[in-house]
């Protein structure tokens, strides 16, 4: 489901609001640490991890066009990147600090830090689950969880997990925005 409200600005809002003041509520109420100190560190840190996320994004996509073809791996990143196709800078923008700031609070900053790693990371997965076209990608977002929970836990910041994963997203939309233009000028 959260793969696909980036495409509307104002749901994509919503429901930012939701996760992280849900996910903040309950972290204060569980009386839960929360570091969000910006330092030199964590910004090399989140750097650092959303360039791994990139990197094993990419492994995958290889991994993909290894196992089953070009073709499918081709077809599977086009049916995520219509979903970024005609998204606007600002919504690159917005789509990028709301997934670093509601998802980050509330799966890493509470779910992880009440229920483990492990939790965390399947209701991450469960809450990008996709359509039929995209399932595997849904699936994969399983590891994704686990990286931004390693990073969280690693570096005791949530600032780590939440700039790793902003980046990411927004680095994602751009790239699916290219990857279609790209495709439109094939066909």
């Amino acid at each position: 489901m959260l793969f696909y409200i980036k495409r509307y600005l104002s749901l994509e809002i919503v429901i930012t609001l939701l996760l992280g003041g849900l996910g903040y509520w309950a972290i204060r109420r569980n009386g839960l640490p929360l570091n969000l100190r910006l330092n030199p560190q964590v910004i090399a840190l989140g750097l650092a991890g959303s360039l791994w996320l990139t990197l094993w994004t990419l492994l995958v996509q290889c991994g993909y066009s290894v196992a089953k073809g070009k073709a499918y791996s081709e077809q599977l990143t086009a049916s995520l990147a219509r979903e970024y196709a005609n998204v606007s800078p600002i919504q690159i923008l917005f789509g990028g600090l709301t997934a670093a700031c509601g998802e980050e609070i509330f799966f890493r900053g509470f779910v992880q830090q009440a229920f483990g790693l492990v939790a965390a990371s399947l209701l991450f997965m469960l809450a990008h689950f996709g359509k039929k076209e995209i399932r595997i990608v849904s699936l994969w977002s399983i590891f994704q969880g686990l990286y931004l929970g390693l990073f969280f836990a690693w570096s005791k910041n949530l600032l780590v997990p939440m700039i790793a994963h902003g980046l990411f997203d927004m680095g994602g939309m751009i790239y699916f925005r290219g990857f279609m233009a790209r495709r439109e000028k094939t066909v």
